[in-house]
């Protein structure tokens, strides 16, 4: 008997010793991570992709189904559905027409989401990237219903996201009218985001828009930002209106913008174009002329090569312009 109660007091002693220090200690608290943190983390695993089992089963619902669970999720204070948030960025991108456009458009008008559901809907716009998505991302911009810093932080994020993936890829141009639109905001603070997104899908509707800017605006930092965002221009059709602008621009800042935008876009033609312009040039063009003729020897390699087989039998109106791209080839032989 004497043996079973001790047996009974040591495994109390050592449950109490196993206990003691959660209690004295608490609960270790669980940090939850920045939604996009989490979309990140998710994103940066090589060959990630939705499993049919990861997916819960949502492939069997419909889309107003999903888009329901998300905002259950949201008034629960789910912060990160990544399962469900992917499954629905998979329906828009193949229902254009959906009404969770309408919806979400509706629910920010009506101030009622809470910030973390503005960040993963925002961020949904931008990663399903098509036409619908990027209206209604404008509309949350024009309508200046994106108030929070972090908030507009993600769309800064999402608006760059409509950008073409590659430099040599312009099938984005469906997209181009609803930034020329939202170009128009009254929203300084997204026109860099709006401006490179534009210059990354370079229509030449797109460039009349931005000539138009160089030409009409009187807000220096609008023009500013055109003027930074045409040296992203990469679309070679571009390279006609590019020189028909240097030849006969509107204004200064209209043969600055076109001049960058030549000597960066990386293209045989835009070279071309700028000697065209430098061998007529006048001499206080100098300094400018240098400095586009550097940028394009990197963005256009080949120009280097033209130049050196070339350079001697080329005319200019003024010696001191030929003097200046004789010395800035010699550099670079040296080099």
């Amino acid at each position: 008997m004497l043996i079973m109660v001790g047996i009974f007091v040591f495994s109390f002693l050592l449950f109490k010793l196993r206990l003691f220090p959660r209690i004295i200690n608490g609960p270790k608290e669980l940090t939850v991570p920045s939604v996009n943190n989490i979309r990140q983390v998710f994103s940066e695993k090589p060959g990630f992709v939705l499993s049919e089992t990861n997916k819960h089963g949502y492939a069997s619902l419909t889309t107003a189904e999903i888009w329901k669970k998300l905002l259950l999720g949201f008034e629960k204070g789910e912060k990160v559905q990544v399962y469900l948030e992917n499954e629905l960025i998979e329906r828009l991108r193949n229902e254009p027409d959906s009404p969770v456009y309408k919806e979400l458009l509706s629910l920010f008008r009506q101030g009622s989401l809470p910030n973390f559901a503005q960040q993963v809907l925002v961020s949904i716009l931008g990663q399903v990237g098509n036409f619908k998505s990027a209206e209604a991302l404008m509309s949350l911009v024009n309508e200046n219903l994106l108030n929070e810093p972090d908030v507009k932080l993600v769309a800064f994020n999402a608006i760059s996201q409509f950008s073409p993936e590659s430099r040599l890829e312009h099938s984005s141009a469906e997209l181009a009218p609803v930034f020329e639109i939202a170009w128009q905001t009254d929203n300084s603070e997204y026109w860099p985001s709006i401006a490179n997104v534009m210059a990354s899908i370079g229509t030449p509707s797109t460039l009349d828009v931005f000539t138009k800017t160089l030409t009409d605006n009187t807000d220096p930092k609008r023009v500013e930002i055109v003027k930074q965002a045409m040296t992203s221009l990469s679309n070679p059709d571009l390279v006609p209106k590019l020189a028909a602008s240097l030849e006969n621009p509107e204004n200064e800042n209209v043969l600055l913008a076109s001049g960058n935008a030549l000597a960066n876009i990386g293209n045989s033609d835009a070279t071309s174009a700028l000697l065209e312009w430098s061998a007529q040039a006048n001499t206080e063009k100098a300094a400018l002329v240098k400095e586009w003729f550097e940028t394009a020897m990197n963005t256009t390699p080949e120009f280097i090569d033209y130049l050196k087989i070339n350079l001697t039998e080329q005319k200019f109106e003024s010696p001191e312009i030929k003097q200046a791209v004789q010395e800035l080839l010699k550099n670079v032989k040296s080099q």
